[in-house]
C-alpha cells in the first residue's frame, strides 16, 4: 500500500487552473442571479403595492357611488410605492376614467359605466415605465 502513495504524481498547474476558471464562473453565475431575483422580488413588491392602491381606491368609490350616487373622480394624485434609501421615496401618479358604455345581453341594451384606477410609475434602477390598471363596472 506504500508504494502506491509514491506512484501518485498530483495535478498540473494547467488542472488547477482549469478548476479556478470553472469555480469561478459557477461563482459568477449565481451571483448573477442573486442579482436579478432580488430585481424581480423588488419589482414584484411595487406592482403589489400599486395594486393595493388602486383596488382600495376602487373600494372608496363603490363607497362614494353607493352614497353619494356619484363617483368621486380625479385625475393625478400622488401615491407612494415605496420608501427607497437615503430617505428618497418611490411614488406614482394614480388617475380614474370613467367611460360609459353599452353590453348587448340577450337582446337587450344594458348601459353601465366602466372605472378604471391606473397607478404609473418609473421604476428605480433601470427607469422602465410601469403601471397597473384596476377596472370595475358599474351598472
Amino acid at each position: 500500500m506504500i508504494a502506491r502513495l509514491y506512484d501518485e504524481q498530483g495535478m498540473t498547474l494547467l488542472e488547477i487552473l482549469a478548476t479556478l476558471i470553472i469555480v469561478a464562473f459557477a461563482m459568477i453565475s449565481i451571483y448573477t442571479g442573486i442579482l436579478y431575483a432580488e430585481k424581480q422580488v423588488q419589482r414584484n413588491y411595487h406592482d403589489r403595492v400599486a395594486t393595493l392602491h388602486a383596488s382600495g381606491e376602487l373600494d372608496w368609490q363603490t363607497y362614494y357611488k353607493k352614497n353619494y350616487k356619484e363617483f368621486d373622480l380625479f385625475s393625478n394624485r400622488t401615491v407612494v410605492i415605496d420608501r427607497l434609501n437615503r430617505g428618497r421615496l418611490l411614488t406614482g401618479i394614480m388617475s380614474t376614467r370613467l367611460s360609459e358604455t353599452f353590453e348587448n345581453a340577450f337582446g337587450m341594451v344594458v348601459p353601465y359605466s366602466a372605472l378604471e384606477i391606473t397607478v404609473k410609475w418609473q421604476e428605480p434602477g433601470d427607469n422602465t415605465a410601469r403601471s397597473i390598471v384596476v377596472r370595475e363596472d358599474f351598472y
